[in-house]
């Protein structure tokens, strides 16, 4: 793989895990890697194994082809539960929020 192609998939993981508002720290406790790794991939230093990958797209509610290669192709199938919370009163959004993240850790978890 390219220096290019791996400063593109880090820069995309940078986006995901701020996105997802995770620190490098609190997004290496939950995939099991360390803070340095995480920063060495989004250098563009570093690469995912598999197994790292997989974890970490199922952390973020990300798609590896988004990481590996900018395409969102997996939007679809998210669409209705997207819809059904655009639905919610906004003053409900904290308590949304927090749910959302218990329920993308306990998926991470499995």
């Amino acid at each position: 793989m390219d220096a290019n192609t791996k400063k593109e998939i880090g820069q995309r993981l940078r986006e995901c895990r701020e996105r997802a508002g995770y620190t490098r720290e609190r997004l290496g406790e939950l995939c099991g890697l360390s803070p340095r790794f995480i920063a060495n991939i989004e250098f563009g230093d570093s690469t995912f194994s598999l197994d790292s990958l997989m974890t970490v797209c199922r952390v973020l509610s990300c798609g590896a082809d988004f990481l590996l290669f900018g395409e969102k192709t997996n939007r679809d199938a998210w669409s209705d539960t997207v819809e059904r919370v655009r639905n919610i009163d906004v003053k409900y959004k904290p308590e949304v929020d927090k749910l959302l993240q218990a329920l993308v850790e306990a998926v991470a978890k499995e």
